[in-house]
């Protein structure tokens, strides 16, 4: 394992953890909020390293961050909480893959306020129920299997 990876792996473990806090207290959207902000954080890690990672390493860490969809998205919501706009509107997927457009000033507080939320999408309309918590651990579960195929050499 490359020293890169072990400099990421602690920022993996820094999101598992808020995700397990998340899981296991009552509602904080601090906490809520903060599982996406440590997303971010990871990401950019990985960004800073990926150069002194190995190549299987760097591919398959580069199959999650750069290349999935769903991991793009969870990201974005980042913006909704540290008001870093992108200027375009976002969109998040649920379960089911199907994209959900979020309004650029969608409110942190009505966002993260709740496990499951339920906001107008940009045209207005209702969209269905987001839940935060499958969200992160579906999000968690994938970035797991680029980390043990990053760990295990394997691309």
């Amino acid at each position: 394992m490359s020293e890169a990876l072990t400099r990421i792996l602690d920022y993996a473990r820094a999101f598992s953890e808020k995700i397990d806090r998340c899981r296991t207290t009552p509602v904080n959207a601090t906490d809520w909020e903060d599982a996406y902000n440590r997303l971010n954080r990871f990401r950019e890690r990985y960004r800073h390293e990926k150069s002194y990672l190995d190549p299987a390493e760097a591919q398959a860490l580069c199959k999650v961050f750069e290349e999935d969809t769903f991991i793009k998205e969870m990201l974005d919501i980042r913006q909704i909480g540290e008001h870093a706009h992108k200027r375009v509107e976002s969109a998040i997927r649920l379960m089911t893959n199907a994209p959900i457009p979020i309004c650029v000033k969608t409110s942190a507080l009505g966002f993260f306020n709740a496990p499951i939320v339920k906001l107008p999408d940009i045209t207005g309309q209702s969209t269905p129920s987001i839940n935060h918590l499958q969200n992160r651990t579906k999000a968690e579960n994938r970035i797991q299997a680029a980390l043990t195929r990053a760990t295990d050499k394997q691309p």
